[in-house]
């Protein structure tokens, strides 16, 4: 019997405080993972003993075991979702239908749940800042370097490091006349959130682009810029979280542009006016 199989049989012989680490693991499979006994204990609003009598009660030996059963939960449930999508048609055409079915429906989503006043509070935050730095690793590296692009072809300076370590130490660089732009889908990554939780140490104002929901980087970040919850946090590969973070990042570039004041043409034409002595 897997975890999340055991924690629905055994619910009702829960006691109450039980019963909020077990809708806690059940909501959020990926990210308890992740956690140690006393971050789940955290996380649940319960007292470390009360984890432990819990994970006795699933009949597990200890913390790690009841753990590493999720993470077989959660591994089978990722296989499964690509899967899917695999299967959506039984020929290329069909597949592509839905594909792009999809893609819009989750650039709609992503307008649904952000008001356009949040993308011009953070456009204005960005328009202010000395500098801009970006804090993103992996798949979010993508989008990092997409919006770093954009917003370096209108003349905002940007720092932006791929290495995560590199990252973290720039967070130390970080003050009051500067913003974060941090990206992460899962909210969880921990190079990101500490480069983040340094950054607003020293008075830096943080935008995050993460997965709708209360993670630790949504609760570090002055304003969110939610992605809808379209995959697993240990998805296989990114595909509907990427394109609702770049449809993101295009809504908050449109609006840079238009609060900037700046005559877009002429900064492009001056960008590619440079690169082409590239090729005398």
């Amino acid at each position: 019997m897997n975890c999340l199989t055991r924690i629905s049989q055994y619910y009702n012989s829960f006691t109450k405080a039980e019963r909020r680490i077990a809708d806690y693991i059940t909501q959020n499979p990926e990210q308890t993972v992740k956690l140690s006994i006393y971050g789940l204990a955290s996380a649940a609003g319960v007292a470390p003993s009360t984890v432990t009598r819990f994970v006795h009660n699933l009949e597990y030996k200890s913390f790690n075991e009841m753990r590493i059963e999720l993470v077989r939960n959660v591994d089978v449930k990722t296989v499964n979702d690509f899967n899917e999508i695999l299967q959506w048609g039984n020929n290329k055409d069909d597949l592509n239908q839905h594909f792009l079915h999809n893609i819009t429906s989750v650039c709609q989503e992503a307008l649904n749940i952000n008001r356009l006043e949040k993308f011009r509070e953070a456009v204005s935050i960005i328009n202010r800042a000395k500098l801009v730095y970006f804090f993103g690793i992996g798949a979010s590296s993508l989008i990092v370097q997409d919006l770093q692009q954009k917003l370096m072809k209108m003349h905002k300076c940007c720092i932006y490091n791929i290495d995560g370590n590199f990252g973290t130490q720039n967070a130390i660089m970080a003050g009051p006349d500067d913003v974060v732009v941090a990206v992460s889908y899962s909210g969880i990554t921990r190079e990101v959130n500490l480069a983040v939780q340094r950054a607003k140490e020293n008075g830096c104002k943080v935008i995050a682009i993460t997965r709708y929901g209360h993670t630790t980087l949504s609760e570090l970040a002055d304003i969110c810029l939610f992605v809808p919850n379209v995959e697993q946090v240990t998805k296989v590969a990114a595909i509907f979280s990427r394109y609702a973070q770049l449809f993101i990042v295009d809504i908050l570039f449109l609006n840079f542009v238009n609060e900037s004041g700046e005559d877009p043409a002429k900064m492009l034409t001056d960008y590619r006016s440079l690169l082409l002595r590239l090729k005398e």
